[in-house]
This record gives C-alpha cells, structure tokens and sequence, in this order.
C-alpha cells in the first residue's frame, strides 16, 4: 500500500503520580481515582491521581527560591501541584496534611491561580522532602504523546484524610482506598480496569509483599532502587502488546503484536518483523515465555499487509509452529490453517477467543473477540485514521465491519496501531458516523456536477485541506465505488454522474 515508511517515536513528555498510602484498620491501602467518562484517555480506568509537567513547573523548579532538590526536579513541583489540584490535599503550616479551602481550590483549578504563587504566598506550603520515588515508566512507542512517567511514595501512615473533588468537572468520578491484591484481583476478572503502567507497578509491589511484609514496607523497598525501563505492557488479563517497529501508514510508528493467553499455552498475533530491531524483541519475549514455561500454539495474522506479516523469512526463525489466517492471508503467505468466520480459539485457559470476519480495509481481515475485549486489526485506531484502499478496499465492507463490531459491544478495543481503547463503542461509532459523513459529501460533490475525481476528492474534503492530495482522492474513489454499489452513482465516459435512485 502507498503511505508506508519508517519514522522515530516522537521523545516523551514528563509527568508525575503520587502513590498516596495509609494505615486502615491496620492494612495498608493505596488512593486511586476512578477516571470520568468522558475524559479522552482511559476513561473508566482506575489511575493514581498525577499528571504532565507544565511550564509553570519547570521554572518553579528552577528557581532560586525552590527548594526542590534537581534530580527530581519538575516532576516533584508537578506532584504536589497535581494532588491539590486533583484531591485538595496540601501540606499546611503547621506541619499536618490538610485540605485546602474550596475558593483556594477554585482559584486552582478553575481561575488562573498558579500553584507556585501559592506556595510563596504562603497559602499553603510543600515538603519535597516527604516524596520518595518508586518507579519510573515510559509510554511504549504506540502513541503519539508520550510520557515518562515518574511514581512518588507519600505515606500518610495512621492520618485518616479523604480525597474531596474539586470544584467543577474533575478527571476522576470517585476515590478509593485499595489494597494491591484486591485491585489486581479485580482487574484479573474484569472488574477494575487499569493502563499498563498500573498493573505492572502493582505487581512490582505485590512481589515485594513478602515474608510478612506490608505494601508500605514493599514500597520503601522499591525506592531505594526504584525499577525503571521496559516493562510488560498488559492491555487486559490475557492480552499482552508487543510494540514492533514498521513501516506503516502514519501517524504510527510500530504494530501492535498481541500476545494472548492466560495459561500455559499461548498464541501470537501479528508478529510483524520487518528488521533486526523488530526481530530482537520479538526474539527477547519469546525466550522469556519459554523460561516461564509457556508453550507457544503458533502465529495468527488477523490480514495480509505488510506492516502484519512482516518479514516471513525473519519470522519464520522465530516461530516454526502453525500458522494461522483466512484464505486471502494465507494466500499471501503460501502456507498455513485456514480460519473462518465463527470459528472459536481454544487456548485451554477457559477464555476462548472468537474470529469475526471485518473485510474493507483488507479483504479477509479478521478480529478477535473474547470477554475481556477484541483485537480489532485495522478497524479502528486511536491514533490517525484507517484508510480503505480503493485498489483492494470495500467502503461498503469496512462499513458494515465496523457495525458487526459494535453488535459485539466489546469491554475494550485492542487495536493493531497505537493504545488500547477503553470506550469501544463511542470509537465505533464516531468512525462509521465520520465514514458516514464522508460518504455523503463525496455524494453531494457529485450531485453538484463535479464529474472527475480531483474535483470530487477536492469538494469532500474541503474540511480538511490538509490532507494529502494522494490519499483524499484513494479515499474518495473508495466512497465511489462504495456508492456505485448501492446504485447512487454511475460511471460514464464523462466521468462519475449520481443515478436517478
């Protein structure tokens, strides 16, 4: 396909997260937010309140008056401001955590007041002093906006102080106070969801609960080393992202091998090595899950594009056991089982996963449905658009996929380019009604007179002028071969004329 190339992940942002503990009848818990509805990343997720470090930030930090030591720097000012902002807590005068005043807390969040001023003022003051970090975490290279996330400690030990919103629409709908395990069980039935830096820190601090030690004393552990670098990225129980870098459509950068199963067997999907980095960490996990005792089932490619099947000579020497696609993948590969529509995936773990044909970005694309959520190939993205290509492409197809997706009404979406998506059906439906809206402008350009395609592509697309010239008119021929399909449009010496219908 035209559009394929190599690209850099952009470098990451700076942010922060408190990681805020205290004694409750005795058992240690941890403060976490229930993200809101409608906030545009994970919504619904469970999240230690935090957030980016702001310009405000940094030259607090680097002020003569900070006292904030410069290792730490602007991720310690963008902590404490996060949690007053997000929680109301502050550290007062007198020594004691406290909640500040709700016309403070306005003046915050709400009016332009900067956390820094406050402090000088002296309206509440800060202990960086009472920060310990316990880890670090970097945004894998499936987004555009990425973060290098740094998680502070603050133990409030036996202070009993509650979390109170704040004035106005807050990030998270509720608080709660977890204990690990509890919140690791819950997000292993379904029940709590988390991103990945979450459940893989949460891990870190489970392992550490051990010979009779509490989560207090695995957390103080973790600070005197705190773990950093790359890190299992756990989309869902059972459903692990490998980011492999390829050249595909952009604003992507990698592809999104999954690799699914919760027992001692398990399968990938996608495995799309395309050169020597790709292939070391493809090469990298596989070791490891070896050396956990997994037995590997084989290769599933849910479609044949290159940015999937990658390169079969570099894969084949990592994994010589089945393959598995539909006829027009494995077609492409030349060997392997053929997969149909319905037909279920048993990894003997008591989670089944489902194949569900979606054609029209590729004929024989496939998803996987499971009770945890569904890899959605190259449906859906949250990053960028998908393209349906008028060479091998169905407007008419990849419209009702993503209709027999939404039927499905899946808990999350694992798309093949960038972060999992945890609204499914708002992402659903905001495609088909964009794909929807396009469709009709290319219609209406056509009604209008204009019989050539430039002309066409140039009239649908007048919302966005930016859009390369070449791929608004691929997309535009698709729309009209999709409408020359439903009898709305014809074709004629003159160029493309609406029907009579």
């Amino acid at each position: 396909m035209q559009g394929y190339s190599s690209r850099t992940p952009r470098e990451p942002r700076l942010a922060s997260s408190a990681v805020i503990t205290r004694l409750i009848e005795g058992e240690g818990k941890m403060l976490m937010g229930l993200r809101h509805p409608e906030v545009p990343t994970f919504p619904g997720f469970w999240a230690f309140p935090g957030g980016g470090v702001s310009r405000h930030d940094r030259e607090y930090a680097e002020g003569e008056h900070s006292a904030v030591n410069e290792k730490d720097g602007a991720w310690l000012v963008a902590l404490f401001r996060e949690l007053t902002e997000e929680t109301g807590f502050a550290f007062e005068a007198d020594g004691q955590w406290g909640l500040v005043s709700d016309d403070l807390r306005d003046g915050l969040c709400n009016k332009g007041l900067i956390w820094a001023h406050a402090v000088e003022q002296g309206l509440f003051s800060v202990d960086f002093g009472l920060a310990s970090l316990v880890t670090e975490r970097t945004t894998p290279p499936l987004a555009p906006v990425r973060y290098t996330n740094r998680f502070y400690h603050i133990d409030f030990g036996n202070f009993a102080l509650e979390p109170k919103q704040p004035p106005g629409r807050s990030e998270f709908t509720r608080f709660k106070w977890w204990a690990p395990e509890e919140l690791l069980s819950e997000w292993e039935k379904g029940e709590a969801k988390m991103a990945p830096p979450q459940v893989t820190f949460v891990r870190d601090i489970i392992k550490g609960m051990v010979e009779g030690k509490g989560m207090i004393e695995s957390l103080s552990e973790m600070s005197e080393l705190p773990p950093r670098g790359p890190h299992k990225i756990e989309f869902a129980p059972g459903v692990e992202c490998l980011p492999i870098p390829t050249a595909t459509l952009p604003p992507a950068t990698h592809t999104n091998c999954f690799i699914i199963g919760r027992g001692a067997e398990v399968l990938v999907v996608d495995p799309a090595v395309q050169n020597q980095e790709g292939f070391e960490i493809l090469e990298r996990r596989l070791s490891e899950l070896r050396e956990d005792g997994k037995t590997l089932r084989g290769a599933l490619y849910t479609h044949r594009h290159p940015d999937h099947i990658g390169d079969q000579t570099m894969v084949r020497r990592l994994i010589d056991q089945q393959i598995f696609g539909t006829a027009e993948t494995i077609e492409e590969l030349g060997a392997g089982t053929l997969i149909r529509d319905g037909q279920t995936i048993d990894l003997s773990d008591g989670h089944p996963w489902t194949v569900i044909e979606t054609p029209g970005h590729c004929p024989g694309m496939v998803s996987l449905a499971s009770g945890v959520g569904t890899i959605s190939a190259d449906n859906v993205t949250m990053v960028g658009t998908i393209l349906v290509p008028s060479k091998e492409g169905s407007m008419t197809q990849y419209m009702e996929s993503l209709q027999r997706l939404m039927a499905i009404d899946p808990k999350l979406l694992f798309p093949s380019h960038g972060p999992v998506c945890a609204s499914p059906w708002r992402l659903l439906d905001r495609t088909y009604k964009h794909r929807q809206q396009r469709h009709e402008k290319v219609l209406e350009a056509i009604q209008e007179g204009n019989t050539r395609l430039a002309d066409i592509a140039k009239e649908a697309y007048k919302d966005a002028p930016d859009a390369p010239i070449m791929l608004s008119e691929d997309q535009t021929l698709s729309h009209i071969m999709g409408l020359i399909e439903q009898g709305l449009v014809a074709k004629s010496a003159e160029g493309y004329r609406p029907t009579n219908h």
